[in-house]
């Protein structure tokens, strides 16, 4: 339901303003020269009020407070968890606490898993769908959800034993479906972009 409710689009255009593109994915697309990820949540409020209706909160009604950590030095992801605990309030009744962090702080609040919600990002180390979704395999150093799937880690542990390009990506797809569908313990915002000056 949150997820569902998340405008990327107003994100990228009223807050981040880079020519960021909405992510659809966690994986940006194209990646290791093909890579198609599976769509992720789309915005659908309809939905989410659907949903949060059928888990026993209509409009929100007993939905715990709960926090949303972010870097609070950085004024982005300041702006970014005021714009998503506005969405949270107004498209389903709830309401979300900011918990904004000093750098060092953040990451060893991070690191102890003492957040509801959690504002992170990733850059590629390579080019390969791989960069992005070993993070998520269970007791990765990386993963910053504590989030674990036995399915997921089978997946993945599949794609590292295939070379065969098309099954690799097949396996990777499964699992990101996983990830931004079927359990979704994240949801990716937007897909970076590079700035160059001259």
């Amino acid at each position: 339901a949150l997820s569902l409710v998340v405008d990327k689009s107003l994100l990228v255009e009223k807050i981040t303003r880079a020519g960021e593109t909405p992510a659809a994915s966690f994986v940006p697309p194209g990646t290791g020269h093909g890579y198609e990820p599976p769509r992720g949540a789309e915005h659908d409020s309809d939905l989410a009020r659907q949903l949060l209706l059928e888990a026993g909160f209509p409009g929100g009604l007993g939905f715990p407070v709960f926090e949303y950590l972010y870097k609070g030095d950085s004024d982005l992801d300041r702006d970014i968890a005021v714009e998503l605990q506005g969405m949270f309030q107004r498209e389903l009744g709830i309401k979300m606490q900011l918990r904004g962090q000093e750098w060092t702080v953040y990451l060893a609040t991070q690191s102890a898993l003492d957040f509801d919600l959690c504002r992170s990002s990733w850059v590629a180390d390579y080019n390969d769908p791989n960069t992005f979704l070993n993070m998520f395999v269970t007791g990765d150093g990386n993963n910053r959800t504590g989030w674990s799937s036995v399915e997921y880690d089978r997946l993945i542990a599949l794609a590292a034993e295939t070379s065969e390009t098309d099954r690799r990506f097949s396996y990777f797809r499964d699992a990101e479906n996983l990830l931004v569908n079927l359990e979704a313990p994240i949801c990716p915002l937007y897909y970076y972009v590079g700035i160059q000056f001259y």
